[in-house]
């Protein structure tokens, strides 16, 4: 088959797929007068009418709707094809997508050890608070924050995260907060602004009443903030454990009203690519070693809190 033939049959399914030769020559990148020529060429070496030129437009014939799937099929696995070997020429570059929160919270400062171990590994971050479209990128892999992921997507738990009260240990001292603790009066709350739309996430009204504790300032139970109200030592705040969790292990934070109070998400971090793509070296020397740092930070932070941690 000549390359003007496989040209014809691009041209063909994406005017297929898309309903217009105008539509398929943005897709493509060309004219519509070379789609048109294209389809024609194709027409010619077959023999046989592709489409039916009518005053209002163009229409496929019976036959071309007849091979419609098995294009996009064919072309979908050319596509497939080239980025596996496209992925196979760059083996030693390795672009992630994460959040903000999730790079310079929990990443970053281990990446080091990752670069120590890995030198010939380039590492670069695709930071978005929005899913990137891991399926039509330049993005091998991506961090999720989210529900289990559909079956065009494989997947790697990370762990499931989770909330919890925290302040300084000078601000707990002063007062007075323990697992004890019945009464927040006087005790300034907040909320970290960050919310996340898993449903286990509860603000401080549903907390104090789930563990009956009284509160009983005037004007509204908790404000919002970042995380950072807690570090300056003004007041207790409801934040997620991974964006804290190096300041809980360095003793900056503590956790006052103990383990009761240590919220786990029903979603959760993964380690996340497309279903059936094949693994670069830098894939998969980065998942090796993500999984063990997983495991590192299940254990510390379990310990930390009293809590097992999933």
């Amino acid at each position: 088959m000549k390359l003007s033939h496989l040209n014809g049959l691009r041209a063909l399914e994406a005017t297929l797929r898309n309903g217009t030769f105008t539509a398929a020559a943005d897709e493509l990148g060309v004219t519509v007068a070379a789609i048109g020529q294209q389809i024609r060429g194709l027409e010619a070496y077959l023999g046989t009418m592709l489409f039916e030129r009518l005053p209002s437009g163009a229409r496929p014939t019976q036959e071309a709707l007849s091979v419609a799937t098995r294009l996009t099929v064919g072309f979908t696995q050319i596509d497939d094809a080239f980025g596996d070997l496209a992925r196979t020429r760059k083996s030693g570059k390795l672009r992630i997508a994460m959040s903000h929160f999730m790079l310079d919270d929990w990443l970053a400062e281990r990446m080091p050890d990752f670069h120590r171990l890995f030198p010939g590994i380039e590492v670069s971050y695709a930071v978005s608070e929005s899913y990137v479209d891991l399926l039509n990128s330049d993005v091998d892999m991506a961090i999720r924050f989210s529900p289990e992921p559909g079956p065009e997507y494989d997947f790697d738990h990370l762990h499931h995260g989770g909330f919890v009260p925290l302040c300084t240990p000078e601000f707990a001292a002063a007062n007075g907060l323990d697992p004890r603790t019945d009464d927040l009066t006087g005790v300034a709350l907040y909320q970290f602004h960050d919310v996340t739309t898993d449903p286990a996430w509860v603000g401080w009204p549903e907390l104090l009443a789930r563990h009956s504790i009284s509160k009983n300032d005037p004007g509204p139970v908790q404000q919002i903030s970042g995380y950072r109200v807690a570090l300056a030592g003004e007041g207790l705040v409801l934040v997620g454990l991974t964006e804290s969790f190096n300041d809980l292990k360095d003793g900056r934070l503590v956790a006052p009203l103990g383990p009761e109070f240590v919220n786990q998400f029903s979603f959760g971090y993964r380690l996340v690519w497309p279903s059936g793509r094949t693994l670069t070296r830098a894939m998969r020397d980065f998942r090796t070693w993500v999984l063990a740092e997983r495991d590192v930070f299940i254990r510390e932070a379990s310990q930390l809190l009293g809590v097992k941690l999933r």
